[in-house]
């Protein structure tokens, strides 16, 4: 919703006009255009109203329409609309399937608030409005490689290897002197085989290659994760369920930023103990090592978390899945639950910083981004699911 009288700008107005025209039927006259999209996305009656000074020979115009109106060329140049006599515009069969999937070469923005922009289009199309040296963190998790196709749009895991390394190749260009990427990708089971591929692997070496070292391997537990592939496991039983996602921090800098004190762990009953008789007794252990007197005295607030992180991604009735279904909208079928994004947010960036999902999916990095304090960029390719992105969102915060 726009509520800081401001209008909206040109680039930001294409997505709701091309909204407004296929709500129209798919045709409709300027002025009716210029009034649905000011309904769309929010614009108060003083705003819709003010006029700028456009020249001697236009006088006073409306200012809003005319930001629709560019809108209206630049879809026209895109082939996303058509002007067809009389005032009146047509929504192209090119703008209908643009509406649903991104096409190559278009991306607009979907919605903004103080803190961040969502964008619709293709992950590699975006990085182009992307300034060079912004982002602190890029924190995605990419469509995963698959044997059997989903609807989010997935790569098979044999041409997922360069597919991926291609649309990463921006982003080191995009990221600050003391960036980080943090990429979250699932084993996938080679087809017809109880097999594992070794395509992360790929990735890693060919990242390593080009620059881009790894900082750390984590490894996501989700003990609620279903069994799978159920051929192996629940049908000829012969492997186990796999409850780990792995989790890679990389950097194409040697020391990129982090702060592990913001993500510390709550100290178990023994360490509290410890910590209130002063610390350890001086001793000798089976392994030679020598205990000092006092040793793990000092209370730092929490424990060091490790690189093993078990959260359970359960939500099942949470506002955005209710927030969808009550929308008619699809539900994002591969989520990652917000206290995993919270965790390297809260690790590897400062408030303020800028962070980053080049595959958008459900929106949960940017909400996590908006919670903590910091700017945020999200981009996605499906309609349906970046228009889910907007529940993660206070509606008074959502401008367009």
């Amino acid at each position: 919703m726009n509520t800081d009288g401001m209008i909206p700008s040109q680039q930001s107005l294409l997505f709701p006009l091309l909204e407004s025209l296929q709500a129209e039927g798919g045709r409709a006259r300027s002025k009716a255009l210029c009034d649905r999209v000011a309904k769309a996305v929010g614009v108060p009656d003083d705003v819709r109203s003010r006029k700028v000074f456009a020249g001697k020979a236009a006088g006073e115009i409306n200012a809003f329409d005319r930001n629709v109106r560019w809108s209206q060329q630049r879809a026209k140049a895109l082939g996303l609309a058509e002007p067809i006599g009389d005032g009146m515009w047509r929504l192209t069969g090119k703008g209908r399937h643009a509406l649903r999937e991104a096409k190559p070469g278009i991306v607009v923005t979907a919605f903004t608030t103080d803190s961040g922009i969502a964008l619709f289009g293709r992950a590699e199309e975006a990085m182009q409005y992307v300034d060079d040296g912004s982002v602190q963190l890029v924190l995605t998790s990419p469509p995963y490689a698959l044997v059997r196709q989903k609807e989010y749009g997935n790569v098979d895991e044999r041409r997922y290897v360069d597919w991926l390394l291609k649309i990463m190749e921006a982003w080191p260009r995009k990221l600050t002197s003391d960036g980080s990427i943090v990429l979250n990708l699932m084993d996938t089971w080679r087809e017809g085989s109880p097999t594992v591929s070794l395509y992360q692997e790929r990735i890693l070496i060919a990242l390593d290659d080009a620059g881009i070292k790894l900082a750390q391997r984590f490894q996501w537990h989700n003990p609620s994760k279903l069994p799978a592939p159920a051929e192996y496991v629940t049908v000829r039983k012969c492997r186990v369920k796999p409850a780990l996602e792995q989790v890679y921090w990389l950097s194409p800098h040697t020391e990129p930023f982090a702060d592990t004190s913001q993500v510390l762990k709550p100290y178990s009953e023994s360490m509290k103990a410890l910590l209130q008789r002063g610390g350890e007794r001086a001793a000798s252990r089976p392994s030679g090592y020598e205990m000092k007197a006092g040793g793990f005295a000092q209370d730092n607030g929490g424990a060091l978390p490790d690189n093993l992180l078990s959260i359970a991604n359960t939500e099942s009735n949470s506002a955005y899945i209710a927030g969808c279904k009550e929308a008619g909208l699809p539900v994002h079928p591969a989520r990652f639950p917000g206290a995993l994004a919270a965790f390297f947010i809260k690790m590897l960036t400062r408030a303020g910083d800028v962070v980053m999902d080049p595959f958008g999916g459900s929106g949960t990095t940017a909400a996590e981004a908006e919670k903590l304090g910091r700017r945020w960029i999200t981009v996605e390719m499906i309609l349906d699911y970046i228009m889910g992105h907007r529940l993660r969102f206070s509606q008074r915060s959502l401008q367009f």
